[in-house]
């Protein structure tokens, strides 16, 4: 657990520092320089090429979760890997361009008049998708030699980082919106460029091809595994954008702007689950290979009660100051609270589910989860398309509150089921009845006219009745030890 517990840590100290830009920038900044429709063409350029890119990958990133330990080898360039991983890249992204070409009237004769900046820039997504291609293809190899954080550096913190001084540039009247566009496209591309640059440069990025090393059986293996795991790829991609599409199709980029921001707040509560997942997953593919159990069952413990400890605390935190959040944000957007507190609810339960995801990527029972995400696919978009035109983006947020928390909760039974293998205990209760302690707590407290002073005292106040609990009840020794050596390093606690 020390290599994940040092690589969550430097992972979420990316994470949170990028929610603090995003913050600035979706959040504050953006909303009120863009014109709703702005936002929206923005979102969906990112979720259209998110969404080719995943298959465009051809499922290649579950083949370098299960099987590159077999291949792990540095003297020997990995026996070929990166090689493989480049030539499915490309093959992928040749059939996604023919597809892209076909389907461009379509898309085109169905937003002309409802979302013509959609139209306007139809032709970014090219680039996006071979480059946001890419980086999915050489974040999942460079996670698998121990290095998750550099891929959330590059997709959350940076991103951010440049979307934030865009968004100055374009405030400040420096650059026009076009100019803002295309700035954004390049800022979603480069980190796929700057991670294969550092993977020459650690020498870990050959292109010489070892076709000897691989077996027929092998090959059969990478062949089931690349056709589940682009099931799986793309379902997952779908459940997650979906309700973008969908929304946008029965309403316009207006409407897909205000949902995509206020979808933004809800998302935050994975910060702290976002880094454990990359490198949880090199460490459970490798018990796997030793049939470790007791390893994966730890992991899937301890990954369960601290993720729900984090996401609990933002969790409340951002249902008790939502009227500050509405304070920053423009009039247009205030019919979005019941879309953050869905969406912030759907993943607050993902996150209690830790380590699932990985422990059933990794081991020989992938293929259920293929099976499983494709039905709660068609579920999901059956939710959207029932609730969506009754109740609009919130009917939108009601449906990803269903698929999601069904497709976690599902997991959790089947690992338990076929697997014996449990993540909650009665410390989970004790983490629940806290944080609903803490939240009445929030709410109890007189609103102060001055939102930033509010901001400030209803979140030191609940912070320290969270945190001051939680250390007292000791349900979990992580975040006991991380308090512990904070307050030895201050010298207000002896060894």
């Amino acid at each position: 657990m020390g290599v994940i517990k040092r690589q969550t840590i430097k992972g979420s100290i990316y994470s949170y520092l990028s929610v603090f830009v995003g913050f600035l920038a979706t959040g504050l900044i953006g909303p009120n320089i863009l014109s709703t429709e702005q936002v929206g063409v923005v979102g969906i350029l990112a979720v259209i090429s998110a969404v080719y890119s995943q298959f465009s990958s051809l499922g290649f990133t579950k083949v370098t979760e299960r099987l590159f330990p077999y291949f792990r080898d540095k003297e020997k360039n990995h026996n070929g890997f990166v090689f493989l991983t480049v030539l499915v890249g490309l093959i992928g992204f040749a059939i996604s361009f023919l597809s892209f070409l076909i389907l461009k009237p379509y898309i085109i004769q169905s937003n002309i008049e409802k979302s013509p900046l959609l139209v306007e820039y139809i032709w970014l997504l090219v680039p996006l998708i071979f480059f946001r291609m890419f980086f999915l293809l050489l974040d999942s190899y460079n996670k698998m030699l121990l290095d998750a954080t550099t891929g959330i550096f590059l997709s959350d913190l940076l991103y951010r980082t440049g979307n934030f001084f865009l968004l100055a540039a374009f405030f400040l009247k420096w650059i026009n919106f076009p100019q803002y566009v295309f700035g954004y496209v390049f800022v979603l591309c480069f980190p796929a460029i700057y991670l294969a640059v550092l993977l020459i440069y650690r020498k870990q990025f050959s292109l010489r091809p070892n076709w000897g090393f691989i077996s027929p059986s092998l090959r059969k293996e990478m062949i089931n595994l690349s056709l589940f795991g682009l099931i799986i790829g793309f379902s997952s991609i779908v459940l997650q954008n979906v309700d973008t599409l969908i929304l946008n199709k029965y309403f316009n980029l207006s409407l897909t702007g205000i949902y995509t921001t206020s979808f933004y707040f809800g998302t935050i509560i994975l910060i702290p689950s976002t880094a454990l997942g990359k490198i949880s997953s090199t460490i459970i593919a490798d018990a796997w290979k030793d049939n470790d159990m007791a390893t994966i069952d730890d992991i899937y413990y301890k990954s369960s009660i601290n993720q729900l400890l984090a996401g609990l605390f933002i969790f409340i935190l951002l249902i008790a100051n939502l009227h500050n959040v509405f304070k920053v944000l423009p009039e247009d957007y205030s019919n979005g609270e019941w879309v953050i507190i869905l969406i912030a609810l759907s993943k607050l339960i993902v996150s209690s589910t830790g380590a699932s995801v990985q422990i059933i990527g990794t081991s020989h029972k992938y293929k259920i989860q293929a099976y499983s995400m494709f039905v709660l696919v068609l579920l999901s978009v059956a939710f959207y398309i029932i609730f969506i035109p009754i109740l609009g983006m919130t009917g939108a947020a009601l449906g990803s509150l269903l698929s999601i928390s069904s497709a976690a909760l599902f997991r959790v039974f089947y690992l338990y089921r076929n697997m014996k293998l449990f993540p909650y205990r009665r410390t989970h209760l004790k983490c629940l009845g806290i944080g609903v302690l803490s939240l009445a707590a929030g709410f109890a407290i007189p609103v102060i006219d001055f939102f930033p002073l509010d901001l400030v005292v209803r979140s030191s106040l609940i912070g320290a009745l969270f945190i001051g609990l939680s250390y007292w009840t000791g349900y979990s020794a992580e975040l006991n030890r991380t308090i512990d050596h904070t307050l030895i390093l201050l010298k207000l606690k002896r060894k």
